[in-house]
């Protein structure tokens, strides 16, 4: 499933117009996942990808509290801890794959960094998140689907999106999409998201202005 989200992640770049060298397999010391370039060759971004399966393990029951543990359905109502450590722990561990990248390939070291997670539905607090974190990280992206679809079905009245829901009625929908929304470090980042990438995301709350 990791692996599905890294080329997930690697064809929306594409998509985008960008090129994507894939850096974590060519090297034995640690890399980043991909290095994206615009359609000059000029580097723009490097991006770590990473998968975030449980938001937390449940002693008590002996469960990961995970969309992918079958043995939590048997346990009915049950209550979690909020945990940021996994996200901290993901950022810190994508900025020492920066670090060891740019000791070796000095001409990187202004290339910003980008975090991409996917999260279990049960293991996703990145609402919770501080929004000024680790300065070597210059902002967090997820893949959001079907953003422009669901905006346009809530401009139709109840009446209608009940029809719509009923018969799967979808003409005057946009198409099936994925978006990146990016998350931005409002911490003074060492180096800031080019501006042309960025037009391209949508930004925390959909809002272009943020």
């Amino acid at each position: 499933m990791a692996t599905a989200y890294e080329a997930v992640v690697e064809k929306r770049f594409k998509k985008l117009r960008f090129s994507v060298q894939r850096l974590d397999r060519q090297k034995p010391r640690s890399r980043p996942d991909f290095l994206v370039s615009n359609s000059s060759g000029r580097p723009q971004l490097l991006c770590e990808v990473k998968t975030v399966f449980s938001g937390g393990y449940l002693r008590e029951k002996g469960v990961h509290v995970s969309m992918l543990e079958e043995k939590l359905w048997n346990f009915g109502v049950f209550q979690n801890e909020i945990d940021l450590t996994k996200i901290h722990d993901c950022l810190a561990d994508a900025v020492r794959k920066r670090a060891a990248l740019v000791a070796d390939e000095k001409s990187l070291k202004d290339v910003p960094l980008l975090v991409a997670f996917a999260f279990d539905f049960f293991a996703d607090f990145l609402h919770f998140y501080p929004r000024t974190f680790n300065a070597d990280v210059s902002g967090i992206l997820t893949i959001e689907k079907d953003v422009a679809r669901v905006n346009a079905f809530q401009q139709f009245g109840i009446e209608e999106q009940e029809r719509r829901l009923r018969t799967g009625f979808t003409r005057g929908l946009p198409p099936n999409s994925k978006d990146f929304v990016l998350v931005r470090n409002k911490n003074k980042a060492a180096q800031r998201v080019p501006k042309d990438f960025r037009l391209r995301c949508l930004t925390e709350g959909y809002d272009e202005s943020m």
